[in-house]
Parts: structure tokens; sequence; C-alpha cells
């Protein structure tokens, strides 16, 4: 999971270096902190919530500009949420996810409002999952990450991620269902360029 959070990251930054340059497909760059909602363990009743930090970027693609209104855009998310507990569980959970796809924005002019659907891999650590009749302290998965958000720009350069909320679900192995379902919350600062 190492390996690939390196990845991801590593083609998120040549993505926007060679963005960067060229200037001909506008991106922008968003850093939140987020708060997540989360299904509890089996024989645990409610929920929990984690707290981190994400970051994602987008581009035009086919040179419609996300700057001039674009409608259509590729996104990357990584995110990172953590619980010092689950529950009544005597464990805690960091969740990790790195999610790709597209992103789509409604016409405005300073206030935006976006929806995605992204795809990609969740990795738990720091808690207990069940293989092979025996608890490992990480697990990964498929995530599935689908939600969307609203900005306010405060310049050319500058807008406000006032909220983003996002749908994710998770297929970590636990005892029952091997799946979660996850409320992501989050609000930040967003950085555009070539525009």
């Amino acid at each position: 999971m190492r390996k690939g959070l390196i990845s991801a990251i590593a083609l998120l930054s040549l993505g926007l270096t060679a963005a960067a340059r060229s200037q001909v497909v506008p991106g922008e760059v968003n850093v939140r902190y987020s708060e997540q909602i989360s299904n509890a363990p089996p024989g645990n009743c409610g929920c929990f919530g984690l707290e981190g930090a994400a970051v994602d970027a987008a581009w035009g693609a086919s040179g419609v500009g996300i700057a001039r209104g674009a409608a259509f855009a590729l996104a990357v998310d990584a995110g990172v949420e953590h619980a010092g507990s689950v529950g009544s569980a005597p464990y805690g959970l960091t969740l990790t996810t790195v999610t790709a796809g597209p992103r789509f924005w409604l016409p405005g002019g300073k206030l935006r409002i976006f929806g995605q659907v992204l795809l990609g891999v969740a990795h738990g650590s720091d808690s207990e999952f069940p293989h092979n009749n025996s608890l490992v302290p990480s697990a990964s998965s498929f995530a599935l990450d689908a939600g969307g958000g609203a900005e306010r720009f405060i310049g050319q350069r500058f807008s406000i991620r006032l909220l983003q909320m996002d749908y994710v679900w998770t297929s970590l192995p636990n005892t029952t269902s091997d799946y979660q379902n996850n409320l992501r919350i989050g609000a930040g600062i967003t950085l555009h360029f070539g525009r």
C-alpha cells in the first residue's frame, strides 16, 4: 500500500508540474481538513468518527478550462483520517484512500458547485482485521468516493472550498459483511493555475 501511495503522489506531482509548465490544461489543487463518520464494527452499535486531511487535484480535459466554467475534469483525491478508538473496541483506525475519476461542474461565476465519482484503493491500519482465522493490523481494499462540493473564488488564483461531502464505500475485511459506509465532510482552500 505504501508503494501505491508513493506512486500516486509521484504521478500527482508529475501531472501538476506538466500542467503548470504547459499552461494549456488549467488545473487546481485543494487542501482540506476532513471529518468522517463510519459504521461501527460488528458487535458494536452506532457509528464512530475519524478526522484528518485530504488533498485533491483536477485538470480540465480536452482543452476545456476549469477556470472558464468547464463541465468536466479528471480528479485525483488522497485522504488520511484517524480515530483513536472504534466504538467500544480496544483499537483505533487510520484510513487512507487514494481515488481518481471524473469531476463535473455546474456553470457558475464566483460560486462553483461540483460532483464527482472516483474509484481507487483504501488502506486501513493501526486496527484489527480478520485474516485466515487471526487478526492483522492492516488491510487494503477497493474504494468508491462519490460526492461533491461548493467553492467560492476569492481572487484569480484562490477559492475557498466551503463544503465537500462524499460517500466513501470501502470493502475492508470484517467478520460480517466486508464493507463499510463512510460519510466524509471537509472544507479547505484551492489554488488554481493555468488561468
